[in-house]
């Protein structure tokens, strides 16, 4: 199977002093603040998620932002937070067997603060499920053509090799593992006109039963938290 060409993979290049599991006391109370908004918003104060949170990327976010599987197309997409350069959380569970895969989902808005997540107002936007992959997802927004996941990695130079977006992934999902990894991301640009790009991950289930909305007390989308993920 051919190798992915030209994204980045293992540590996203985060900026000035950040990493991937970025260990700063600002990294550390940014989680926390994620899984308090996650208990506190669940209807058994469960944190909805298995595993832990780390810094995984940053999305360039260019229209409605939406999680989605490889294999499947949009359910929900979301315009509530602004076009930007947004922080995005992925709470990683693991399995010998298995290896990696993520159980939820948190984008924080570019310059938001830890304190803003835990004194926004959040919302359940999500009246159904929305639609994972068994194997690979992805968090992205603008992809040209409007194209659905699958079919906008497919025309990326690193994707367009194969025949299976889906096969591809998993396979540099256990070329990071086998690195040492428990964490494996693709970083892909997928609309090279505006810059916006998905990060890719593992995933074992196939829908995501819960979708929080957070803003501000100005009604400014400040993040959003895909949870409770369900095979």
């Amino acid at each position: 199977m051919p190798r992915l060409g030209p994204v980045h993979v293992g540590p996203c290049p985060l900026g000035p002093g950040l990493s991937v599991g970025d260990g700063t006391l600002t990294g550390m109370k940014m989680i926390e603040a994620i899984e308090e908004v996650l208990k506190a918003n669940d209807p058994e104060g469960e944190p909805g998620y298995l595993g832990e949170f780390t810094l995984a990327g940053r999305l360039l976010s260019r229209g409605e932002i939406a999680v989605c599987g490889l294999d499947g197309g949009d359910f929900f997409t979301f315009d509530d937070v602004a076009d930007g350069l947004h922080e995005v959380y992925l709470a990683f569970d693991w399995d010998d067997e298995r290896g990696a895969a993520v159980s939820a989902v948190a984008l924080v808005a570019g310059g938001a603060t830890p304190e803003a997540l835990t004194g926004a107002s959040w919302e359940e936007v999500s009246d159904d499920v929305n639609q994972l992959s068994e194997d690979a997802s992805a968090i992205y927004s603008s992809t040209p053509d409007n194209l659905v996941i699958g079919g906008a990695l497919h025309r990326t130079a690193g994707f367009a090799g194969g025949e299976d977006p889906v096969a591809q992934a998993v396979a540099e999902f256990e070329a990071q593992q086998d690195a040492g990894s428990r964490t494996p991301v693709l970083d892909v640009v997928v609309d090279p006109a505006s810059g916006a790009n998905a990060l890719v991950f593992p995933t074992c289930d196939f829908t995501s039963n819960s979708i929080l909305v957070g803003r501000d007390e100005s009604g400014t989308g400040i993040g959003i938290f895909w949870s409770n993920f369900d095979g």
